[in-house]
């Protein structure tokens, strides 16, 4: 009885209610695109913004003025973050994530294909997506977009330098970042088989 009495209750108030009082915005004058608007001469309602108008989804981000060890060091940790699952550690595409794409594995960072590419080509690329790459824009503030592309590049430096310039600080540090990017893709071997074992156990 009770059930009955509230679906009642229920029936009435929405029986009571109006569009407008849920949302004004429904029923407010407005001209949708493409249709007439009478104020104007040439009866269009759809109107050319005003010069200097900016668009919402316009990117305001500035490459930075100079390369620093901050900038390199916060593009390094969103690098790891956001790109390094699908392009690998070092950029090189060597990773788990890449091995189990059918469709079309990541490239490289190191080709010279993409080291032909222009900063801001980057950038877009990171803000906008591209093919199955989805869009970091919203993901990512500007200043951290610009930090990557600062990074990719200084992977790309550092995979075409010759062997006979590279100092012993400098080596050691590249071998420390393979040693830890060979690590991280053994993790990832052991997480994939641990949930492949998991899922024959289902």
């Amino acid at each position: 009885m009770s059930r009955l009495v509230a679906l009642a209750l229920l029936s009435v108030a929405a029986a009571g209610c109006h569009p407008q009082d849920i949302d004004p915005l429904e029923t407010q004058p407005k001209f949708k695109p493409y249709t007439e608007n009478g104020f104007f001469v040439d009866h269009r309602a759809m109107r050319t913004p005003p010069e200097g108008t900016v668009s919402r989804e316009h990117d305001f981000g500035d490459p930075p003025a100079q390369i620093t060890a901050e900038l390199l060091e916060l593009g390094k940790s969103k690098f790891t973050a956001t790109c390094a699952a699908c392009h690998g550690q070092a950029g090189d595409g060597l990773s788990v994530v890449a091995t189990k794409m059918n469709l079309k594995k990541p490239p490289t960072l190191l080709d010279t294909r993409i080291g032909a590419k222009t900063g801001q080509e980057l950038y877009t690329i990171i803000s906008d997506g591209y093919g199955i790459m989805p869009r970091y824009g919203t993901v990512l503030e500007p200043h951290e977009r610009w930090a990557i592309v600062a990074y990719v590049r200084a992977l790309q430096t550092a995979a075409n330098v010759p062997a006979a310039q590279v100092t012993p600080q400098i080596r050691e540090g590249i071998e420390a970042a393979e040693r830890a990017a060979e690590q991280k893709r053994e993790e990832e071997k052991k997480i994939l088989e641990k949930t492949k074992q998991e899922e024959i156990k289902r």
